[in-house]
């Protein structure tokens, strides 16, 4: 009698276990489903900035106005965009003269299908001699051509579209630059956006 209850239980129990896994599975399933995105958009351009060197010759410097709006799901919005702006200037004697405020606060809107970016801000930027500088900036890209997409198997995703920019740079009060990007070396004005699963 005793073999005979014990194989009932034992038959009994087998669905149970089944019915268990299953219902972990099923439980466990959106957990799963529910995976972050990481999204990051940057806008790019260089200006040509004529920089008078300590000979007093002239050369055309590089600046540089780089935003970044970041964010993890399930955000839809940077509450801290920040904007990249840095100028670079060689002189015929191997000197350099150089300044960069990498994260300047920053207003940045967007428009989505990479159509166009608006950013201004200000920041404090430091030179290689050790010298603090107020800087402001207000740009905008407008994208131009297609875009270009590009997956990575790991489920990370770059879209990117050429752009026409245009923005007006302050250092220390004086206008650097104010008009379109018109380096003539450096890649043209971008708008990118990278995700990443």
């Amino acid at each position: 009698m005793s073999v005979t209850t014990s194989g009932r239980r034992r038959v009994a129990a087998i669905p149970l276990l089944a019915l268990t896994a299953v219902l972990a599975i099923a439980m466990s399933a959106p957990a799963q489903a529910e995976r972050s995105l990481f999204f990051e958009e940057t806008a790019e351009a260089f200006w040509a900035v004529p920089h008078t060197c300590a000979d007093g010759s002239i050369v055309q410097a590089t600046l540089l106005v780089r935003t970044t709006r970041d964010f993890e799901s399930p955000d839809t919005e940077d509450p801290d965009p920040t904007a990249r702006v840095q100028f670079l200037a060689v002189c015929p004697d191997g000197t350099s003269f150089s300044w960069a405020a990498p994260g300047a606060a920053a207003t940045i809107t967007s428009d989505e299908n990479l159509k166009s970016v608006a950013a201004s801000g200000s920041g404090i930027a430091r030179d290689i001699l050790g010298g603090t500088h107020q800087v402001s900036f207000d740009a905008t890209w407008t994208g131009v051509g297609p875009i270009e997409t590009t997956v990575n198997v790991a489920g990370s995703k770059r879209k990117e579209r050429e752009a026409i920019a245009t923005g007006q740079v302050v250092f220390d009060g004086v206008v650097l630059v104010d008009g379109p990007a018109n380096h003539p070396t450096r890649p043209a004005p971008f708008i990118r956006v990278d995700t990443e699963k």
